[in-house]
């Protein structure tokens, strides 16, 4: 079971970055930018522990919500304002669009903490907390928080759920996963009709819809499409999971089209971008490579200025012109934890699931129960093999101890001494490869959901 944590997107990230600046430089907070034609009142209550500072007076404690927008020259301040004895404050936000943004807290010019916050245009927000735990306390009332609030809840329970079926304290079989992952999705879903239109209910449906991926995908198709229709943000990441089900329940022409009709929509550019490289993927999928070069080339040229994207299509020309469906996946020699030594002709003759993973990560850690769950499945049919990426033998070995995994796994190094991170293209991890009985390459997965990886194998062993 995957656990995708909430969207964050980058000058989300690049604002926590310079939130961690204020630490060296609270001052910058003082300049509030131009910012944009939007406008929130925001205002609340700050209070400081009566163990730490008993006088009650709480003035002076600096609230600042900030974005990271390289047009306005980098860090912009869209609301500042400084708490007065009892610790309340007020304000209007100026910000440009709906999104979250962080929210720091200084005092006695020294960084406090910082959290998110929605700003939307009329939306007014309640902020309450206490220092030391701003963290744990901070609540920010409004329209778009609650629902955030919400949505954050549901989440928070599902990993939990996650988590206990990962450690193996919980006994789940095989046949009652579908049905927790649609109770799950319809929690999610449910988040829409709780907070119609806010932020964080659009970002609920793909939620949704997400977890399902592979187990219900009539579900996830109509969860999709209507997800396109009705709400504005995610168009190519809902456009993007539904053409993956397509390709399960009719093929790769109807995907083709469903993207083609997506595109036709009003969008952001960058869905646009996302959904054209979504196209060459497919085409790649199904071995189209001629009509797939021709597109990844002409991709790589028109978006020459942008690093990204033109290392994103070197990648995927590597790919094709590589390990592309029925090419012999690239040869190695490797030891095991058990001290044998295989190679890959060890494991000619019958189907090979090829992993490469960061063990220390959190989506494999919530991933591994499931491949367990398909090894014992599977395992007359289909053969096993980890790589794991990390330098430490001790964290390896004990990882698949306390997991009592059944199935081959190579010794820390052995995919470095292989070469094999440059050799089988690995960027995203965990990575993995099925492999033919023949030893030619039936498919590679970058970042794929388990779910998917096991309908692929249901198709060819029945």
């Amino acid at each position: 079971m995957h656990v995708t944590t909430i969207s964050i997107n980058s000058r989300l990230i690049q604002g926590l970055f310079f939130a961690a600046l204020l630490l060296f430089s609270p001052a910058l907070l003082l300049a509030q930018g131009s910012a944009g034609s939007m406008r929130a009142n925001i205002s609340g209550t700050i209070t400081v522990d009566r163990t730490l500072d008993p006088t009650g007076d709480y003035s002076g404690i600096g609230i600042a919500i900030i974005n990271f927008d390289p047009a306005a020259g980098g860090l912009d301040t869209l609301f500042y304002a400084l708490t007065d004895r009892s610790g309340a404050f007020s304000g209007t936000a100026r910000f440009s669009e709906r999104d979250e943004y962080v929210i720091s807290v200084t005092r006695n010019e020294r960084l406090i903490s910082t959290s998110t916050i929605v700003l939307a245009n009329g939306d007014h927000t309640t902020i309450s907390a206490e220092i030391p735990g701003f963290t744990e306390s901070f609540r920010a009332r409004s329209r778009e928080n609650n629902a955030v609030h919400d949505y954050r809840r549901v989440e928070r329970n599902f990993n939990r759920v996650v988590d206990f079926i990962s450690s193996g304290l919980a006994e789940v079989t095989q046949d009652t996963i579908p049905v927790l992952l649609q109770t799950w999705s319809d929690l999610f879903w449910s988040v829409k009709d709780l907070h119609p239109g806010a932020l964080a209910a659009e970002t609920a449906t793909l939620r949704s819809i997400e977890i399902l991926q592979g187990w219900d995908d009539e579900l996830v198709l109509s969860r999709a499409r209507q997800g396109i229709s009705e709400l504005n943000l995610f168009k190519s990441d809902r456009a993007i999971i539904a053409s993956d089900a397509l390709i399960r329940l009719q093929g790769m022409e109807p995907a083709l089209a469903f993207v083609d009709s997506v595109m036709t929509l009003q969008m952001r550019e960058e869905d646009r971008i996302l959904l054209e490289m979504r196209k060459i993927e497919i085409l790649a999928q199904f071995n189209e490579n001629e009509p797939a070069l021709e597109m990844l080339r002409d991709f790589r040229e028109r978006f020459s200025d942008d690093t990204t994207l033109v290392q994103w299509a070197d990648f995927y020309l590597y790919d094709i012109q590589n390990l592309a469906p029925g090419m012999e996946l690239p040869s190695f020699e490797l030891l095991l934890q058990d001290e044998r030594r295989v190679t890959n002709a060890d494991f000619h003759g019958r189907y090979l699931l090829l992993e490469i993973a960061n063990l220390a990560s959190q989506r494999y850690q919530g991933e591994h129960a499931l491949m367990r769950f398909l090894h014992d499945e599977m395992r007359q049919q289909v053969q096993f093999l980890t790589l794991p990426t990390n330098e430490s033998p001790i964290t390896i070995q004990a990882f698949y101890e306390e997991r009592q995994t059944a199935w081959p796994v190579a010794k820390a190094r052995q995919v470095h001494e292989a070469d094999l991170m440059r050799r089988l293209n690995i960027i995203v991890q965990p990575t993995r490869i099925l492999v033919a009985p023949d030893g030619t390459i039936v498919r590679k997965y970058s970042g794929t959901e388990i779910s998917i990886i096991e309908n692929d194998l249901r198709q060819l062993l029945n």
